[in-house]
């Protein structure tokens, strides 16, 4: 047999050479693309801003996880949580934050006011009120009507005297008999040592709080005396552009929110941990508490998180309307939707 030449032999080993590596290009190449689509979409993430009503706390667990687990980065999203001076409300309303997170009748009374803050809720966080009004047990008050006589100490708004009222008059008491002053203690356990005998706090938080600080205290839930008073609080927001502008872009965010909040019920440490991090000065044992209570209202008897209800939002409407506290009349159906929410954006009562 004739040899080759050795030209001829070199450029079969080159072109070999050449076929291989083009095989292994086409292998690889999904991976490549990937790869780059990952980078495009890492670069061209929507950014958010989210205007927290406080300091960070197990209310906003499902937030945090959304955020540390990439959760919002999977839909899109770069989130910066940002806490607030309490101005979260006008924030989300004049658009300098896109979300946020308020109660009912927050929400309620910026849309009833003479600037009618243009603020929609599309989620609710916890499914039923947890406010109530708390005393320590020797004060001895076990009904509302023990309230006269005593002293309240408070932020000094007309929805707390409203509450207040309410609950007297259903229990068969004298309102008139009830002294009101502002809190000037820095929290309420301060307050209830130096100034008063009953203040309003939310049971998932200051209720955890006292069990944690082993102060025992007597609890009057405000929707155990009066139904209307069975609010969402809190609820998460949006500016209502936002909601009727870029539905996609809320849509993303609630399935996001959702899974946050799923995910902190699976894993409540969790949640804790993400709130230790972004709060390292919070007490552990208090978030731990306060974390395993929330987990039994972050859905509770909804079908799912973030339900909602045109009951529930025209019965604390109408218990506001009739006291004076809401500025002006609203079409109360304007001020919430849940067509958005992952799992039901078609069917429900709105």
């Amino acid at each position: 047999m004739r040899k080759l030449p050795k030209t001829i032999k070199r450029h079969g080993v080159f072109i070999r050479r050449c076929v291989l590596l083009l095989a292994l290009v086409l292998l690889l190449m999904p991976g490549l693309v990937t790869l780059s689509a990952c980078r495009q979409t890492r670069r061209d993430l929507i950014e958010i801003t989210f205007a927290l009503d406080w300091t960070p706390n197990t209310n906003h667990s499902g937030l945090f996880l959304a955020r540390d687990l990439g959760y919002f980065a999977e839909e899109g999203l770069k989130v910066s949580l940002q806490q607030s001076d309490m101005t979260f409300i006008e924030q989300v309303g004049s658009g300098a934050a896109q979300f946020g997170i308020a109660s009912q009748e927050q929400v309620l009374q910026a849309r009833a006011a003479s600037g009618k803050v243009p603020v929609v809720a599309v989620a609710a966080v916890i499914q039923h009120n947890t406010s109530g009004f708390a005393s320590p047990v020797d004060r001895e008050i076990l009904t509302p009507k023990d309230f006269m006589g005593k002293t309240y100490s408070g932020w000094g708004t007309p929805l707390e005297e409203a509450f207040i009222r309410t609950l007297v008059e259903a229990d068969g008491g004298d309102y008139s008999k009830v002294k009101i002053i502002n809190q000037s203690a820095t929290d309420f356990f301060a307050a209830l040592e130096t100034e008063a005998d009953f203040v309003w706090i939310y049971q998932g938080w200051d209720g955890v709080a006292a069990e944690v600080n082993k102060y025992p205290l007597n609890f009057i839930l405000l929707q155990e005396i009066d139904p209307q008073l069975d609010f969402y609080s809190p609820v998460i927001i949006a500016d209502e552009s936002i909601v009727r502008e870029q539905p996609e872009l809320v849509g993303k965010f609630l399935r996001a929110a959702a899974r946050g909040y799923m995910k902190a019920i699976e894993e409540p440490a969790a949640a804790v941990k993400s709130l230790l991090a972004e709060a390292p000065e919070l007490d552990a044992e208090l978030l731990e508490k306060s974390q395993n209570y929330l987990n039994t209202q972050y859905v509770a008897d909804a079908p799912h998180w973030g339900e909602m209800t045109k009951q529930r939002w025209d019965d604390f409407a109408t218990w506001m309307d009739d006291r004076g506290l809401l500025e002006s009349k609203i079409t109360v159906d304007e001020a919430w939707t849940v067509e958005f929410l992952p799992g039901r954006e078609t069917d429900g009562e709105k």
